[in-house]
């Protein structure tokens, strides 16, 4: 069968993650079928690097499809007639809205908690401050998710919680969204589990720069952690501009090394030069964070939230994200009591069991794509 796999969307982050990890599995199997897989510039300078069979064939953008009413005209001009001249079986928009909607049957995956968790307090607290916030908001999230419903034959998100926030706000039908969950990359499988050989205690944030990642806390963290003499150290993934802006103390930045923005087939190196993860978000949908320490048996430190009890349950040591006398707190617990590092390592294990591996959600969205295909869903 032949499917296009389009990501001209995908900018950062995490959408990037999963879209790699996908195309390292479909190179690695799944020779009978072929994979038209159209490039954003962003997935285009990450792939550059890596080797891919024949089955999968790239066709590169160097726009943003979203700049203007003429763009999405002549975008989405562009890949309806890319889209005859393939002629797939399926589509599937890694993550979307795609702003296209392809004549195939196309499957759009979606995890914008933004627009999903109104009632987190983050959202509350952060976005939905006064009446015309409110109408802004609410006028953007009724656009986005009827461009969903629109372009999408059936979506994919990562969680239960996500599938029903999704289906109340939009009111798409629930048989509609598939759950398929997120996991570690590819590269983590056969990574090994190399101890950190820094000499300070090293906890590792990997994530680019977005409102509720709640770096702004961390200096106000660090200072209390100094003040009581607690030998360790974070490591960020931050563009240099960004970590500039917000970590402008120099007795602040002694103790941050910033690795700078993480390429995800490269990423578990910097868990290999760690020693726990650090997760102070504000809001997820899931990060693949949580698995990937897993995988690398490192202790989670993590935001007392749903979205992570949900994920991790008893494998993460919480903390209150607004509070950095807690975050402290929560940090100095774990590295003075090694005891509780390993039962936090040893309950990940047990979490890892129950959640996807890279191959095992390649094998559920490609199986989804064939019955697309076929109408046998």
């Amino acid at each position: 069968m032949k499917f296009i796999i389009n990501t001209t969307n995908l900018q950062s982050g995490g959408a990037l993650q999963v879209a790699m990890s996908l195309l390292s599995e479909w190179t690695q199997a799944y020779s009978h079928h072929e994979f038209h897989v159209f490039l954003s510039p962003q997935l285009a300078a990450l792939i550059k690097q890596q080797k891919f069979q024949d089955h999968l064939k790239f066709y590169y953008f160097n726009h943003n499809p979203t700049k203007s009413i003429w763009s999405i005209y002549n975008f989405h001009k562009q890949l309806s007639a890319i889209e005859r001249n393939i002629q797939p079986q399926a589509v599937l928009s890694v993550f979307g809205p795609a702003i296209w909607k392809p004549r195939s049957p196309h499957l759009v995956g979606f995890a914008n908690g933004y627009y999903l968790f109104d009632d987190s307090k983050f959202i509350q607290e952060t976005v939905l401050r006064n009446l015309f916030a409110k109408l802004k908001y609410y006028t953007r999230r009724t656009l986005l998710l009827g461009q969903l419903k629109k372009e999408a034959n059936k979506i994919w998100v990562e969680t239960d919680l996500a599938k029903n926030k999704l289906s109340s706000a939009s009111k798409i039908a629930e048989e509609k969204i598939m759950v398929i969950g997120n996991t570690y990359g590819g590269a983590f499988e056969n990574s090994g589990m190399k101890k950190s050989k820094n000499t300070k205690f090293t906890i590792l944030f990997v994530s680019a720069y977005y409102q509720h990642k709640n770096f702004e806390i961390i200096p106000a963290v660090i200072k209390i952690l100094k003040s009581r003499n607690i030998d360790c150290q974070f490591m960020f993934t931050l563009a240099s501009e960004k970590f500039q802006q917000i970590f402008k103390e120099d007795d602040v930045k002694k103790y941050i090394i910033n690795a700078g923005p993480a390429n995800p087939s490269e990423s578990y190196k910097l868990y290999q030069q760690s020693d726990a993860i650090f997760m102070p978000s504000l809001l997820e949908t899931f990060s693949a964070n949580y698995p990937e320490a897993m995988k690398m048996q490192k202790p989670i430190l993590s935001s007392d939230l749903p979205f992570a009890k949900n994920i991790c349950g008893d494998a993460a040591l919480y903390f209150d994200p607004k509070n950095a006398v807690d975050i402290a707190n929560k940090i100095s617990e774990l590295i003075e009591n090694k005891k509780l590092q390993e039962e936090l390592i040893n309950e990940g294990q047990q979490v890892l069991k129950t959640l996807e591996t890279p191959a095992g959600r390649a094998l559920k969205i490609t199986t989804l794509l064939e019955k697309m295909a076929t109408k046998t869903i």
